[in-house]
């Protein structure tokens, strides 16, 4: 299926408005972006990054979902961010010119609007707004690590995945069901396994062990935080455990 067969099934275009980087960027310069963009499907499971490679272009998602992470010696993933529509990925490559700094998977069929590096640069030269909005970005993106870093060197292996799947559950959270989320589909063992930094052995042995205590109910494609509160105090009592 090719890229403008693709959106128009699910109900998008080739448009960039809803691109953060692009808020408060007037129409007609986001018009002159996207006329400069290359757009491309990348089926679920797609490598559309490699770490360590010389690519340099910028690219922002249109619809899907894109995952960055980077692997160990042993070949483990490591999970660092998902990049959901509206997003953008690649843009320190672009900055600076040197190599990917980890790499980039499809978790679904995911469209991009890809910009070269040089067309990045001049039109961050060519429009503060979108100049500013970067540096926001980036600035959230450090904040994030840091938390990471902490999270990382202060939790047990258990207290990551709780803290992975709280994470998750917070996207669907609203003022009528603080008590309890239900994921469905739910995320894969070996998807919270790559973002908190562990094992699918491990992240099994610790949805049992929550199962067991009443805090989390499994389905055959969900998984439900009956116990928003406990769970927070799990990871309070990890954290202090250590």
């Amino acid at each position: 299926m090719d890229v403008e067969t693709f959106l128009k099934s699910g109900g998008f275009d080739k448009s960039l408005a809803s691109i953060e980087l692009l808020k408060g960027v007037s129409s007609e310069a986001v018009r002159r972006i996207e006329q400069r963009c290359a757009w491309k499907l990348h089926s679920k499971g797609a490598v559309v990054l490699n770490q360590d490679d010389d690519s340099h272009e910028v690219l922002s998602v249109r619809c899907g979902r894109l995952r960055v992470v980077q692997f160990t010696s042993s070949g483990r993933e490591i999970g660092f961010a998902e990049i959901t529509p509206g997003g953008h990925v690649g843009e320190m490559a672009a900055i600076d010119g040197g190599p990917r700094s980890a790499s980039v998977i499809a978790v679904a069929d995911t469209v991009t609007a890809s910009l070269l590096a040089q067309d990045f640069l001049q039109v961050l030269r060519d429009t503060p707004t979108l100049a500013l909005n970067l540096l926001k970005a980036m600035a959230r993106a450090i904040r994030g690590a840091n938390v990471r870093v902490h999270d990382l060197r202060s939790l047990t292996a258990a207290g990551r995945i709780v803290h992975e799947v709280l994470r998750i559950a917070g996207r669907g959270r609203t003022s009528g069901n603080v008590g309890r989320v239900k994921l469905q589909p739910a995320p894969t063992q070996s998807e919270i396994a790559a973002s908190a930094g562990t094992t699918r052995e491990t992240v099994a042995r610790t949805l049992g062990e929550l199962e067991k205590r009443k805090l989390v109910a499994r389905g055959s494609r969900s998984l439900e935080l009956i116990d928003i509160e406990g769970l927070e105090d799990f990871i309070e009592d990890d954290a202090q455990a250590d």
